[in-house]
């Protein structure tokens, strides 16, 4: 009989071996028992790493406002979450998934009629075809050790060249008709992938039980499906001014007046 022992905060996929285990045979080497941990799913948490996500919807007066929320943790906790005081939630990023994978995928950002040519070419390939050259980046050249911090690209063929994007930037020449691919600055977006959460009630790490990661609330804000004229001049009352201001008047001449309606995109 194996004890099979599973450390805290053990990942998906993880492997617990015990040694010359396995059954014996003559003129072999007694084999391995590998146990594969399969990471069964949860109704209401998400895991990512140390990280846990749970989905809610608020109303658009709990955005405003604040909120003040329940949520039984796995271990049987209560925990009654509260926003900060004055606190407005905003919508997350659009097109932002804080679960989808990274697959170490780089992105890169594109200066036109750009070149640093004072930066050593590590490497080259007879192609202008960008996808190509983007995996290339990131599967071939890293596979041998080069860290790609930008590649250039004119009208025949591609250069890469190992350096960081500061020094990209740094030596960035002036050069018509090629463009200059560099590693995007990854604290760029920092600001668009901020999210509600509650500091140290994730998973325990692997190896180091003692440190948490965090549990971050995945927040959906249902709108109200119309407003009273009444009530939408409070609202006007009290919220800044709009962004938009017309210029032209309903009664000018040669100005159409349209009205938003809801059309479905994919139809």
């Amino acid at each position: 009989v194996l004890e099979v022992h599973i450390q805290k905060g053990s990942p998906d996929g993880h492997k617990v071996t015990f040694k010359e285990k396995a059954d014996e045979h003559p003129h072999a080497d007694t084999g391995d028992v590998i146990f594969v941990l399969k990471q069964q799913e949860h109704a209401v948490f998400k895991r990512k790493g140390a990280d846990l996500f749970i989905e809610r919807t608020i109303s658009l007066v709990e955005a405003l406002c604040g909120f003040q929320m329940e949520i039984t943790h796995l271990d049987g906790r209560k925990l009654l979450i509260k926003t900060q005081p004055d606190e407005i939630v905003k919508p997350m990023a659009r097109g932002f998934d804080p679960l989808a994978s990274q697959d170490n995928k780089t992105d890169w950002e594109v200066i036109e009629d750009a070149d640093c040519p004072s930066i050593d070419n590590v490497a080259q390939a007879d192609t202008t075809d960008i996808d190509t050259l983007k995996k290339a980046c990131e599967l071939q050249l890293k596979r041998q050790g080069i860290d790609v911090g930008c590649f250039v690209v004119d009208g025949q063929r591609a250069v890469f060249k190992q350096c960081t994007r500061e020094e990209a930037l740094a030596a960035r020449r002036t050069r018509r008709g090629s463009s200059m691919y560099v590693v995007s600055d990854p604290n760029a977006k920092q600001s668009l992938r901020m999210m509600k959460a509650v500091k140290d009630e994730g998973m325990p790490t692997y190896k180091n039980p003692f440190v948490h990661g965090n549990l971050f609330l995945i927040l959906t804000i249902e709108f109200p499906g119309s407003l009273s004229p009444e009530n939408t001049k409070v609202i006007k009352d009290l919220l800044p001014p709009p962004l938009n201001q017309p210029r032209w008047k309903d009664d000018d001449k040669e100005v159409e007046i349209h009205m938003l309606t809801d059309i479905d995109p994919v139809e």
